[in-house]
């Protein structure tokens, strides 16, 4: 979240407080009035109003509870002498619909503060109603889904000091805002104006705060001008279509501190060889290409120079005495990283991941007098024994490299480290039981063996050992860790009984146990149903796992399983977000999942994402029919056991379902004609068991290949190529078994189809009633009156 909602929450406590301390008049009548009437134009509320952030639990205003007889209104702030509505603070309100011109918000004449924020406003033009409340001081109106461009009217707010229109859908000109001299903070990042910005914007007198980010705004098309005497500390123009004539204006700005300048996709070149700015301590210059870099601030604590084609270390980076934060990711730089870096007396993160840097310049303990606190080497060619990291690291990844040799002790010297990620590298040897005081451990693929060690902390959040060479059991002091959402130990050679203690976990969403040696049934009593509170991700194929599932088993599983998603607000992914560089989060957890007949890397963790994944084992018996409670499972993967009897037709109630793999089992019987409901179904695999008649036709399941339903000899239909007709004489059956007798339904429908097909030709239809007259007289004598009465 920005820093300025961070802000919107500490206000609005404050002064929700001194509401609740004051003695204020009651709320005025005609006030109470146009409150009511605001909250009847937007009748429909679709989403829960209890949100987060990173770091709070918010909760929304709600309108609902306006009524006429209240004294105080949910999000309200009425005037302490006069009862006038003087705030309103309806951020993430769930108010959806569309602010009409006549709507009552523009009769509340001495509104000073309105926050709209984060409604349901989609394709709504911006309304010009907006610039009829005089009064107005704090305006934010952003996640809202607004269209349009924004109407001249809002330059009627002359007392206008805080504007946020961010994050919404509007277009054409930049708004007519630079006459109102009293803003102080503007806000229109992630929007799809077009137009040229105004010369006299970096003169505006109170401005200290602008963010223009992800646009499609140019240059002016006059010189650019500022002013000696800006306010100016705050400017982000990140991705839009700005050439270099913009950093003239931009470097005679004296108090600026922060600048994000990254992808502009022009096709101009920008020269960054020479920044004069005096004042500057954030620069960002990412996604454009950077020959040369030279700037003059002394300033300077963050340096980002992420993907600018470089293909040298910047040396004019050794004069940033207080540099604190330096990331040259994704370049072409490649052989030594500068002994001398590490010398910067202030440097605490670094980040040089995904280019070809082979060593680190000096001793093996380069690193070690630093005052490194963040460091990503991931995605390079390093190679020799992991170096000797500082006592002051926190962060240190490491991942995909050639490092051979045993994880260094070190490490265990680094009382601060809170993630390691050694993944996708050559290291061998055993895990030091003093790694385990991490939240965040990644090991995956590597060498490692022995058996996983004690883990008692109640801060570790994450720890994936897959594919290394682990053995023996699961450690039983995995218990205590608390804080555990994700758990991943696939590909290794672990042999142990299924943890059902883990279920006391309150956190744990993902559990995976792939391909290891685990063994014996995953219930053996009434007390040892599924019960994991958080649980989305459950998969244990590749296994040993034996015996039947009881028939209750899913039925009082994880909410994240049962409750389908009412959307996000933002695509989320499950990991430890990090705010070092306002770009992507610092750590996803990942998993290797078989999805829709593929085995892949899910290398980012949708908030969505559901999976029940129980293939490749020994299980028996029949699939329980309280697999239909988990209506938010995505995939299934049953596959490759020994089930018997027939589908459950509960499956019908998973309708988030995309993909559904049965196959390789004993299952019988037809397949439940209600799976045809399931729309998201993209894949089905029910091939080789011993199911007979009919395959259910819909849009989903047509479109399958032949190999989705193959194996089973006495089923039929598209898309197999085995009609379920006789040629001959139009009667239903198998393409093997003729003896199976159709349902009494079955008959009926398919007599109507005939009746239908044949029209008039109702003696054809006679003859054929004849012929089985001798058969079935009695259903014979039903069937023909049916298809005269039809």
């Amino acid at each position: 979240m920005k820093i300025h909602f961070a802000v919107y929450i500490f206000t609005t406590c404050f002064f929700g407080c001194v509401s609740v301390t004051s003695f204020p008049v009651p709320p005025s009548p005609d006030q109470v009035e146009i409150l009511l009437a605001f909250k009847n134009e937007f009748p429909s509320r679709n989403c829960d109003p209890i949100w987060n952030t990173p770091d709070v639990v918010f909760r929304s205003p709600n309108i609902g509870s306006w009524t006429k007889e209240a004294v105080s209104f949910d999000g309200v702030v009425f005037d302490n002498a006069t009862g006038a509505v003087t705030e309103l603070n309806l951020g993430g309100a769930c108010i959806s619909g569309t602010i009409q011109a006549n709507s009552s918000l523009f009769r509340f004449q001495h509104l000073r503060y309105l926050r709209l924020f984060i409604n349901h406003f989609d394709s709504s033009p911006f309304p010009s109603g907006f610039g009829r409340l005089a009064n107005l001081e704090y305006l934010d109106l952003s996640q809202n889904g607004f269209i349009g461009e924004v109407p001249s009217s809002i330059s009627n707010l002359s007392r206008l000091t805080s504007l946020d229109l961010s994050y919404n859908k509007l277009t054409g000109r930049f708004p007519n805002i630079h006459n109102l001299t009293l803003l102080s903070s503007i806000d229109l990042s992630y929007n799809q104006f077009s137009d040229t910005i105004p010369s006299s914007l970096f003169t505006m007198p109170s401005l200290w705060y602008l963010d223009l980010r992800q646009n499609n705004l140019k240059d002016p098309l006059e010189n650019m001008t500022s002013s000696p005497t800006s306010k100016l500390v705050h400017l982000d123009m990140a991705k839009n279509l700005f050439s270099s004539r913009i950093l003239e204006p931009i470097s005679k700005l004296p108090n600026l501190t922060h600048l994000d300048l990254s992808f502009q996709n022009t096709t101009y070149t920008i020269n960054f060889d020479y920044l004069p700015f005096k004042s500057l301590e954030y620069l960002d210059l990412s996604g454009n290409s950077v020959s040369v870099l030279n700037t003059s601030s002394e300033n300077l604590s963050f340096l980002i120079l992420s993907n600018c084609n470089l293909t040298e270390f910047p040396t004019s980076i050794k004069t940033l005495q207080n540099l604190r934060g330096l990331d040259v990711s994704k370049n072409r730089l490649k052989g030594k990283v500068p002994e001398w870096l590490w010398k910067l007396p202030s440097l605490g993160n670094v980040n040089l991941s995904q280019n070809s840097f082979s060593f680190l310049e000096g001793s093996p303990e380069v690193l070690l007098n630093s005052s490194l606190s963040e460091l990503d080497l991931s995605s390079n060619t390093f190679h020799g024994s992991f170096p000797i990291i500082p006592p002051t690291i926190q962060v240190m990844a490491a991942s995909n490299n050639y490092f051979t040799g045993d994880i260094p002790l070190t490490l265990c010297k680094a009382s601060q480290l809170i993630l390691l990620d050694l993944s996708y590298n050559n290291i061998s040897g055993s895990i030091h039981r003093c790694l385990t005081n991490v939240s965040v451990l990644k090991l995956r693929n590597n060498d490692l063996t022995g058996r996983l060690p004690d883990i008692d902390s109640d801060s570790l959040v994450l720890l994936d050992v897959a594919h290394n060479h682990l053995s023996g059991k699961l450690p039983r002091s995995l218990v205590n860790c608390t804080s555990l959402k994700f758990l991943n130990v696939e590909g290794n050679s672990i042999s142990d009984t299924f943890p059902f203690w883990l279920k006391t976990l309150p956190k744990l969403e993902v559990i995976v146990l792939r391909s290891n040696r685990f063994h014996g049934p995953i219930s053996s009593s009434p007390e040892r149903t599924l019960s994991f509170t958080a649980l989305r991700i459950m998969d244990i194929s590749l296994n040993n796992f034996d015996g039947t599932i009881p028939s209750d088993y899913f039925a009082n599983l994880s909410g994240p399983l049962v409750n389908p998603p009412q959307g996000n607000l933002w695509p989320e992914y499950r990991g430890d977000w990090h705010y070092k560089y306002p770009t992507e989060p610092w750590y996803y957890p990942s998993i290797d999942v078989r999805n829709k007949g593929r085995n892949m890397e899910l290398a980012k963790i949708p908030d969505t994402c559901t999976i029940i994944d129980f293939s490749g084992n020994g299980f028996g018996g029949k699939i329980p029919e309280s697999i239909g409670f988990l209506k938010a499972l995505i995939v299934l993967d049953l596959s490759n056991n020994g089930f018997t009897g027939r589908i459950p037709s509960s499956l019908a109630k998973l309708t988030q379902l995309e993909s559904l793999d049965l196959s390789r089992n004993q299952l019988s019987g037809n397949i439940p004609q209600e799976i045809r409901v399931l729309t998201f179904l993209a894949y089905i695999n029910m091939s080789y068991n011993r199911l007979t008649g009919q395959i259910p036709q819909g849009t989903q399941i047509g479109g399958q290949s032949k190999s989705s339903f193959e194996g089973n000899i006495d089923l039929c239909g598209l898309p197999l190529e085995e009609t379920c007709f006789r040629e001959t004489t139009g009667v239903p059956s198998t393409p093997q078994t003729q003896g199976i007798e159709p349902t009494k339904q079955e008959q009926v429908l398919n007599w109507k189809a005939a009746a239908i097909g044949y029209g008039p030709g109702v003696l054809f239809g006679v003859a054929i009633g004849q012929a089985f007259a001798s058969y079935k007289p009695a259903l014979f004598y039903k069937l023909f009156r049916l298809a005269f009465e039809f």
